[in-house]
């Protein structure tokens, strides 16, 4: 286990929701003074608190999604390692949040510390939804590729399922903008009309995610990804990633 991944791991190991990976990281614990010191904050601010949060337990169908890519046979390695990387990146930011809420809020007024709590429990349900849609072997899964010379490893995947009326785009290794610019998800129709996914909050990685409620994605032709400095109607920007139909 690197040092950035034992890292991402500590906020959910010091809630005591981490379960595969504990082993990995109590050994690079017991070789990294940096990470036990990071630990034993994380651990004074659950405390502090006690059962002020629950624990951020990821959906059944994970669990069942991982048993399954375990025992398939050619994509099981492949399949098993998206899982993974969907539960750290879905799981881990509402769980870093909650114990940043903790930690600055021991000495906020109750109501203000319940709002930000009531918000972030809201996040940790809006996860769960695009999480069961990313561990679902039911659910379609369409790659986005690149329009440009652009990293070799930029890509983003629309997953969407019929009758499960959440979709789920997701981004990695985007290269990083200039301030003031952001990358925009879009949903074109056969008639040619589009619906706005919103913008994407990208980490220092290149990896972001939106979750679209409402719709099943049946009618939907194309995916892009644009890059620009506000909201809009329509695409209005430079395309950076892109799927469609042939017509």
């Amino acid at each position: 286990m690197t040092h950035e991944e034992a890292v991402d791991l500590l906020p959910v190991y010091a809630l005591g929701a981490l379960e595969d990976e504990t082993p990995a990281l109590e050994a690079h614990l017991d070789a990294c003074p940096r990470c036990t010191s990071l630990l034993a904050s994380y651990l004074e601010t659950t405390a502090a608190l006690g059962d002020a949060v629950a624990p951020a337990t990821p959906p059944a169908s994970l669990r069942a999604a991982l048993v399954d890519a375990r025992s398939a046979p050619a994509a099981a390695p492949r399949r098993l390692d998206q899982l993974r990387r969907s539960l750290r990146r879905f799981a881990l930011p509402a769980v870093a949040a909650a114990l940043l809420v903790l930690s600055i809020g021991l000495g906020a007024g109750v109501a203000a510390q319940q709002r930000q709590l009531t918000a972030i429990h809201g996040q940790l349900a809006l996860d769960e939804r695009g999480l069961g849609l990313l561990t679902s072997t039911e659910t379609t899964v369409e790659r986005l590729t690149p329009v440009a010379a652009t990293s070799t490893d930029t890509h983003g995947h629309w997953y969407h399922r019929p009758g499960v009326q959440t979709q789920v785009l997701v981004v990695e290794f985007m290269p990083a903008l200039p301030p003031g610019q952001r990358y925009y998800g879009w949903l074109r129709r056969a008639d040619g009309s589009w619906t706005a996914a919103g913008p994407f909050t990208v980490d220092g990685q290149g990896y972001g995610r939106l979750i679209v409620l409402g719709s099943d994605g049946v009618g939907v032709q194309g995916v892009e990804v644009t890059h620009q400095t506000a909201p809009s109607a329509a695409p209005a920007g430079p395309v950076v990633l892109s799927w469609g139909k042939v017509a």
